[in-house]
């Protein structure tokens, strides 16, 4: 590997983790400026029905346990040397270690996100392809209607509208979760068939949210790449449609990578309505749980851990595309 090679890898490791330290500090301001505060899940309010009774000392002691008696500095100080440690505390609403909770969550939050990803990337690579070949005709016409109407409904209501149709009318999906609790299994397949028919429908709500971006991206690519030289000569001399669209997607395919790995960004946050419409027990739900018991640590862990996850899928794809493509080194 040459020293430009190198000097490229270092310079744009170093981009990202300045990235990277601003998502802590914004990780760490922001949920201190939402209005109550992490205790009030524990000891409730005097307008509860059942509030937790505990004395004022109990009451420091928990306060000094997760710093929220320090001043803001220096907390936030004790949160990035515990974030070095890989220490993200307990969980004030679980009393759990946070890193056991992710961990416990972390599998199913892949499963979704993984079939998804695949699902939207194969489809819209192919529709976009098709689209692009059949430029100005009729499916290339009623794609583009479908595809930016696709993209812009909500996720949420896709997810519900999903459940209505597919889960309550149609019956045929489960409508929440992620397996059926007390259920016998009689081997491991029918576990892996209960797993599947649970993921279909977050996965089918996830990818066609995803999907869109994908499809525009590829069209407009192989559209101008169906108009270069080489293409027509290609034509010209009688090539196989099959193995012209493979030299396009070939000449298409740094721009592609980029687009797959932006798409995790936008996955994490559309898991997050999307686990919530269906009570998928992954990151997204645990996020949102957090959010609404006020759990600065949960909170806090769940957002560096899918942060830097987002960050190292780009970074790699960036080094891929270099190596790729000479040209994206260069720019």
């Amino acid at each position: 590997m040459d020293r430009k090679r190198w000097e490229d890898i270092i310079s744009r490791g170093l981009e990202y983790a300045l990235t990277f330290f601003l998502i802590l500090a914004i990780n760490f301001f922001l949920p201190r400026i939402m209005p109550g505060g992490p205790l009030l899940s524990i000891l409730g309010s005097q307008n509860s029905d059942l509030p937790v009774v505990i004395d004022e000392e109990t009451k420091y002691k928990l306060m000094d346990y997760y710093h929220l008696n320090d001043p803001l500095h220096i907390q936030f100080v004790h949160y990035l040397i515990d974030a070095v440690h890989l220490d993200f505390g307990y969980s004030i609403f679980y009393n759990v270690p946070v890193v056991d909770i992710i961990l416990g969550r972390l599998p199913w939050t892949v499963f979704l996100m993984g079939t998804a990803l695949l699902v939207s990337t194969f489809f819209g690579i192919w529709l976009g392809l098709e689209s692009a070949w059949n430029r100005g005709k009729k499916l290339d016409n009623l794609l583009l209607v479908i595809m930016p109407t696709l993209k812009s409904v909500p996720t949420f209501f896709l997810g519900a509208l999903m459940i209505f149709v597919f889960g309550y009318v149609m019956g045929w999906f489960p409508v929440s979760g992620a397996v059926t609790h007390y259920m016998n299994y009689g081997g491991i397949a029918d576990r892996i068939k209960d797993m599947i028919s649970h993921l279909i429908l977050p996965m089918a709500c996830l990818a066609a949210f995803e999907m869109p971006g994908t499809y525009l991206l590829v069209r407009n690519i192989c559209v101008q790449q169906l108009e270069r030289p080489y293409i027509l000569m290609a034509m010209a001399r009688g090539l196989k449609d099959r193995n012209i669209k493979k030299h396009v997607l070939i000449n298409s395919i740094v721009p592609v990578i980029n687009q797959i790995a932006a798409m995790l960004g936008f996955m994490v946050g559309g898991a997050v309505f999307v686990e919530a419409v269906f009570a998928y027990p992954g990151m997204g739900m645990l996020v949102y749980n957090s959010f609404i018991e006020r759990d600065y640590p949960l909170l806090q862990g769940v957002f560096i851990f899918m942060s830097f996850c987002v960050l190292a899928c780009n970074y790699a794809a960036d080094i891929t595309c270099s190596y790729i493509d000479g040209r994206t080194r260069q720019e």
